[in-house]
């Protein structure tokens, strides 16, 4: 796989613009991710249910728009991990997202990595002012991750309405009985940059 020296990089990632064009196998993967219960689940929706060739129109739409920027996360040796995204795209602000679909490489630091490389992307090519975010309360590993790419928590506020769920074991409560908090997050070029 050709991976150009333009796209943004960190650490062992590198992070291919969907504008550049997706291989078939990348497709497959990203939308695969989508339809996975748990990582549904670890995103707070359900599992895809859609076609994939309305799956590649929605996202390229939603990339046309101009409000959105996505990028796939490849490791060290050009492997699809997973996505990571700007969107609520302003002059001065935007909204991170990321998945990483490659559940094997979850809890190896490449999360951490792909928000180093869509951050430096965000405060220098884009010259944004804040980049912020929303996550579970009980989803310390992305929050850690968050943390040690320069984020900071802004506020913890209960979820809107309770969040549709799987079962993933006895210890997990049904979403009836539950509802979650969402932990806001952002972090400013300043302190970006004060980071080194």
């Amino acid at each position: 796989m050709l991976i150009s020296d333009t796209w943004p990089r960190s650490g062992r990632v590198t992070l291919k613009p969907f504008t550049e064009g997706l291989t078939e196998e990348e497709w497959r993967r990203f939308y695969e991710c989508f339809r996975d219960p748990e990582i549904a689940e670890w995103n707070g929706s359900r599992p895809l249910r859609m076609p994939i060739w309305l799956f590649k129109r929605v996202v390229m739409g939603e990339v046309a728009r101009g409000d959105r920027l996505g990028f796939g996360i490849l490791d060290e040796g050009g492997e699809w991990l997973g996505t990571v995204e700007l969107y609520d795209l302003s002059r001065t602000d935007a909204t991170l997202g990321i998945l990483i679909g490659a559940k094997d490489r979850w809890g190896q630091g490449y999360g951490t990595d792909a928000v180093r490389a869509v951050l430096r992307y965000a405060f220098e090519r884009m010259n944004l002012q804040r980049v912020r975010l929303k996550t579970f309360k009980h989803n310390l590993r992305a929050q850690k991750a968050f943390q040690k790419a320069g984020f900071r928590v802004v506020s913890v506020v209960p979820a809107p309405t309770p969040r549709p769920s799987i079962s993933l074991g006895p210890s997990r409560p049904k979403a009836e009985e539950r509802r979650l908090e969402d932990v806001h997050m952002e972090v400013t070029r300043e302190e970006w940059q004060s980071l080194g």
